[in-house]
């Protein structure tokens, strides 16, 4: 078993390295990252333990690790089945991270070694330190908040125990928002929420300490619910979320900031939530044309964004010819990044839990792309013999990569695009389009 005793000692070697990771998380991942709410962050040396909701596998901690501008390096939990193995648990602690065990991730043995875990966080916080921790245990395949487990007040009352109550623990709500989970190039929105306390529960602990952990938890899951969207009805999920995305593209500029779109995007889902519960014929008949209208969408292989929009025969040609000239840039890249670029979707094709796909294709990426351009600008400066070549076009390769992402999606939009055009006196394009009509009545201001 891996002692995890001074976890949270400051590591120069792991600060280098997430140095390199918030680079290539923040600018090169994703094409926008909205931080806000900076100013309600504690000060280094305040205890803090902070809780978000959790939707995509490593992303959500490298976006945490993000939002911290003084460099601290906080501690985190993650479930104990991924420390099984020596070799594994000695990375995991490298980079700050405890285990806690689930019910379902072993034995009682490992169950009772959570004890430990919980005291050495109320330990690290006691310190001043900040960790991280998502109170749901495991991360949600959706837009909703799960239920709060109670590893969250555990930790909590550890440290409040360790301090003789006298601890000034702040708990920090943050909300994550990604405009896709599994592509790059998305966007992705970091809100932090006011901190806040809990003694008005540290008399109920001492007597009832169950309940205290319940409260506790009611309390931080109500601080979150207001920050994040919550789908909470689970068997129209893929109506609200279809409708969530649609209907913000009819209200908000595509060029507008991410948490300008999020908080449209939230006020669609109170809306729907009004119409549910205001005038429940009303709803159903929303669903099933919903239901209808994203059914004949796929069938027809369009996306929503094309329906009832402007495309013109002059506007796809302009295209095609700005696509003919960067063909010769996007084919230089190509070569240059195919490999390493193109490695984790051998993975990806193959992966059951689609919230993991982002974490591996920016895991592989983090590891491959630096040990590639060593290799390539080895082999040009030692065949040209001018190392400065090298220099030069690892400068290409590097500020060229997200070209191999738009350019695909550049030449997906005109071929659909084309299809579109040709399918325009289509009888069944035109129904769709109808019926498009008659969804956005429903939500009109």
């Amino acid at each position: 078993m891996i002692n995890f005793e001074h976890v949270e000692d400051h590591s120069r070697i792991y600060a280098f390295l997430m140095n390199y990771m918030r680079f290539a998380h923040h600018y090169i991942f994703y094409d926008e990252v909205d931080i806000l709410g900076i100013e309600n962050i504690p000060e280094k040396g305040i205890p803090c333990l902070t809780i978000s909701n959790h939707q995509n596998g490593l992303m959500d901690p490298l976006a945490k690790l993000n939002m911290f501008q003084d460099r601290r390096q906080p501690v985190f939990i993650a479930r104990g089945d991924i420390f099984k193995r020596d070799f594994v648990a000695k990375l995991l602690k490298f980079t700050k991270i405890l285990p806690t065990y689930r019910t379902r991730d072993g034995d009682r043995s490992d169950i009772r070694k959570n004890h430990d875990t919980f005291y050495l966080a109320g330990n690290i916080l006691n310190k001043g330190g900040t960790v991280i921790m998502y109170p749901e245990a495991q991360h949600q395949n959706g837009r909703y908040l799960g239920s709060f487990k109670k590893g969250f007040p555990r930790i909590c009352f550890s440290a409040v125990e360790q301090s003789d109550f006298k601890i000034n623990l702040q708990v920090l709500p943050v909300c994550l928002h990604y405009s896709h989970y599994e592509r790059i190039k998305s966007k992705l929105m970091i809100m932090i929420g006011k901190p806040f306390t809990f003694e008005e529960f540290y008399d109920l602990y001492q007597t009832d300490p169950n309940l205290a952990y319940t409260q506790l938890n009611e309390k931080a899951r109500a601080a979150l619910k207001e920050m994040v969207i919550d789908i909470e009805d689970q068997e129209n999920y893929a109506e609200y979320d279809f409708l969530r995305t649609m209907i913000v593209k009819e209200r908000v500029d595509v060029d507008q900031e991410f948490h300008v779109i999020f908080n449209e995007e939230k006020s669609i889902i109170k809306e729907i939530d009004q119409l549910k519960n205001e005038a429940p014929d009303q709803f159903s008949e929303l669903m099933n044309k919903t239901r209808t209208y994203r059914d004949r969408i796929s069938k027809l292989g369009f996306r929503d964004a094309m329906i009832n929009k402007k495309i013109t025969w002059v506007k796809n040609i302009f295209h095609d010819l700005l696509l003919l000239c960067l063909l010769p840039i996007y084919g230089l890249s190509l070569l240059l990044n195919g490999l390493p670029y193109y490695t984790p979707e051998l993975l990806v094709k193959k992966m059951k839990d689609k919230q993991l796909i982002s974490s591996v294709r920016f895991g592989l990426g983090f590891l491959i792309f630096p040990i590639w351009y060593l290799i390539m600008f080895l082999l040009v400066g030692i065949l040209s013999g001018s190392f400065l070549l090298g220099v030069w076009i690892l400068v290409f390769a590097s500020t060229s990569i997200g070209l191999l992402y738009y350019y695909k999606v550049w030449c997906l939009k005109v071929f659909h695009s084309y299809r579109y055009l040709l399918m325009s006196k289509n009888s069944e394009l035109s129904e769709l389009k109808h019926l498009k009509k008659q969804i956005l009545k429903y939500f009109e201001r």
